[in-house]
């Protein structure tokens, strides 16, 4: 009997994940999709937070990205009454160029067995007389699939959520033989940026990026260029000035959410960007890719039938599982976003930050991150 052909639509740490994750179970033949070619350069802050290196761990490949990454363990904030403080947590984030990342985890996968098919984009999912997905028409043709993952990203062409998106635009460069190499990384939220903020991490090889994000509403979002010069003038003119930029500005959507839509049907799953799963508070997204994808191929093993599909009850489990793991987070950051907006609580702030409270926020900026080894290690002593 043949194995159960799962294609999964997107190569980047959602689909790697699931895609690593199903071969290394041996019970598929996993098909992995992807428009573009790989190693290939993705608009990201490249930051790992605490939660995405623990999901790194989970899935056997945080030594893979050793040699690759830079750290971040101190962060300077500064806020939109002008306050700065620096912020160490006592926890460490790295930052891994997604043209490495992405490609670390999709080779992985390889190597366990899936197949890579590059430069081939998928069009639309094909559909029975029943309304069951039964594959995939692309470019290419027409591949047939017992099981269709999608993780294509933001905002994805498949998606079943037809509640309105809340758009987060982002613009970010990189530069090259800046004085900000290190361990220390920026973050900044100014009024304009209507919650949201503007960064800067650095990269290995003597690399920084800088960028910024923005609701697609916000006034200042129509001048997104315009606005990313007066911030780069402003804030890091200085150590920008002898530096060589490398490549271009890109920018990117993201659609952020505060809920976990329908992301499962009999033959088909959504994970990572495109089941919306970033954070409306730092529009952090690759953690939770990492890990709906390592969820989402969890589901599949344990419950998956070539012939019926998933359950009803398996697809709420998967959407359960995905609710518990990452809404709290997803809460708190919305709850940063909004507090940065109201001018009586960004004074508050201010004054935290300057004030023996600091110790507070930096936790509470700890945990909007994704770090929860505090509590771990706290519900470990209790016990």
């Amino acid at each position: 009997m043949r194995k159960p052909r799962v294609i999964v639509v997107g190569a980047g740490p959602a689909g790697g994940a699931c895609s690593l994750s199903l071969a290394r179970s041996g019970a598929f033949e996993v098909l992995v999709l992807d428009k573009s070619h790989y190693p290939r350069v993705k608009v990201c802050g490249s930051g790992l937070s605490p939660h995405a290196l623990d999901v790194l761990d989970r899935l056997k490949l945080r030594e893979r990205f050793r040699p690759l990454h830079g750290v971040i363990d101190t962060m300077v904030v500064r806020g939109p009454e002008g306050g700065e403080q620096n912020l160490h947590a006592g926890i460490e984030a790295w930052v891994v160029p997604r043209v490495e990342l992405d490609h670390g985890i999709v080779r992985a996968a390889i190597e366990h067995g899936a197949e890579l098919r590059e430069g081939v984009k998928v069009l639309e999912l094909l559909r029975d007389p029943a309304g069951e997905v039964r594959g995939v028409k692309t470019e290419a043709g027409e591949f047939e699939a017992d099981l269709v993952v999608c993780a294509d990203g933001s905002p994805s062409r498949f998606s079943r959520d037809e509640q309105p998106k809340t758009t987060i635009r982002t613009i970010m460069g990189w530069w090259r033989g800046t004085p900000y190499n290190g361990r220390t990384a920026h973050m900044i939220w100014d009024r304009r940026l209507s919650g949201y903020y503007a960064w800067m991490f650095p990269e290995p090889g003597d690399v920084v990026n800088i960028g910024l994000t923005i609701p697609e509403t916000a006034p200042e979002a129509g001048r997104l260029k315009g606005l990313f010069q007066d911030l780069l003038d402003e804030h890091w003119a200085d150590g920008l000035r002898d530096a060589e930029q490398v490549g271009k500005w890109m920018g990117h959507p993201a659609v952020i959410t505060n809920r976990v839509g329908p992301i499962a049907e009999a033959h088909a799953m959504w994970v990572g960007e495109a089941a919306r799963l970033v954070s409306p508070g730092t529009v952090e997204g690759i953690g939770f890719a990492l890990e709906s994808g390592s969820i989402a191929a969890d589901v599949v093993v344990r419950h998956f039938q070539r012939d019926r599909g998933l359950s009803m009850l398996a697809s709420a489990s998967y959407r359960a599982r995905l609710a518990a793991t990452m809404l709290p987070k997803f809460w708190a950051g919305e709850a940063f976003a909004r507090g940065v907006q109201i001018p009586r609580l960004r004074r508050l702030a201010d004054r935290l930050v300057h004030g023996p409270a600091g110790a507070w926020l930096d936790r509470t900026i700890s945990t909007v991150l994704g770090d929860n080894r505090r509590e771990v290690n706290a519900a470990r002593q209790a016990s």
